[in-house]
């Protein structure tokens, strides 16, 4: 008769030899986990050398088609723009141009209004601006009618936006009237006020109460220059600062504080007031608290 150990030993080498053959037969019928495998499970593919998520892949080739589409615009408007030039082909050329609609067409559009010399072909592009009306489109114009170097090029653009989008052009060129540079300001109160003027009687922009201030507030711009900074004799470097706060130095360069009068402000301001108390703030200041917004103003193409 066997011993109970020797029993109890044969048992437990039994026991043993039946869990490492379950584990081996789990191992075989469930292999482990490939990196694609686990990496699908949380989402992700292989697209070019990296993991990426769906939304990840789609974004780069969204970006990838617009950078595409806006390559493929600038070659296509070169060309149209060569065909300008040709009495042949000038006619159809200009009927494309005016037919574009594609946002993507923006960045080649704004830079041919930048760097075109003559004024037909730039208002050719503009028109294209404004009929495809998206955010950028009117940032574009935006920007043409501050800041463009020709005033008929200026001028056009703020006729535009008065169609397109009067709302945003007033905020935009509201915005601009704090610009450091008084060139600047006085370009954009004048966009303001032809803005203002190519709008029926009736719009509330006409007559905005946070547009009056900030005109008001813009009449005289206050400035800081330092005299001996290394400019030439009796020169001033300016610097714009809407409180007019000196500059703390030590010896040497002084500071100088400048009253700057903004004439196109007043201009504007004038029209769409109706009244005009020149350089008078205070009685601006008055005026605009106490107001009652006339019927009618005359704020056409000046």
């Amino acid at each position: 008769m066997a011993r109970p150990h020797a029993q109890f030993a044969g048992i437990l080498v039994a026991w043993t030899a039946c869990l490492t053959s379950m584990a081996a037969a789990q191992s075989t019928s469930v292999p482990a986990k490939t990196q694609q495998e686990t990496m699908a499970e949380r989402g992700y593919v292989r697209y070019r050398g990296a993991w990426r998520t769906a939304q990840e892949i789609e974004l780069l080739e969204r970006a990838e088609r617009a950078h595409l589409a806006r390559a493929e615009w600038k070659s296509r408007l070169e060309r149209l723009r060569r065909q300008l030039d040709e009495p042949a082909q000038a006619e159809r050329a200009a009927e494309e141009i005016a037919e574009i609609a594609d946002p993507a067409a923006v960045p080649a559009l704004t830079a041919a209004v930048s760097a075109d010399r003559a004024l037909q072909a730039r208002v050719l592009f503009l028109k294209s601006l404004a009929r495809i009306r998206s955010g950028d489109a009117t940032a574009a114009l935006m920007a043409v009618a501050v800041d463009h170097a020709d005033p008929e090029t200026r001028i056009a653009a703020v006729e535009h936006l008065a169609t397109v989008a009067p709302e945003a052009a007033v905020a935009g060129f509201t915005a601009a009237l704090a610009s450091p540079d008084n060139a600047r300001i006085n370009r954009a109160a004048d966009a303001l006020g032809r803005l203002l003027g190519a709008l029926p009687a009736e719009s509330p922009l006409r007559h905005d109460d946070a547009v009056l201030a900030r005109l008001v507030a813009t009449l005289e711009t206050q400035h800081v220059g330092v005299m001996g900074d290394g400019t030439a004799e009796g020169a001033t470097s300016v610097t714009f600062t809407p409180s007019g706060g000196g500059l703390a130095l030590g010896g040497g360069p002084k500071p100088v504080r400048t009253a700057v009068k903004n004439e196109r402000v007043l201009d504007t301001l004038a029209a769409c007031a109706g009244v005009n108390f020149e350089w008078n703030i205070a009685a601006w200041r008055d005026w605009l608290a106490t107001r009652e917004a006339p019927a009618d103003l005359d704020l056409r193409r000046r």
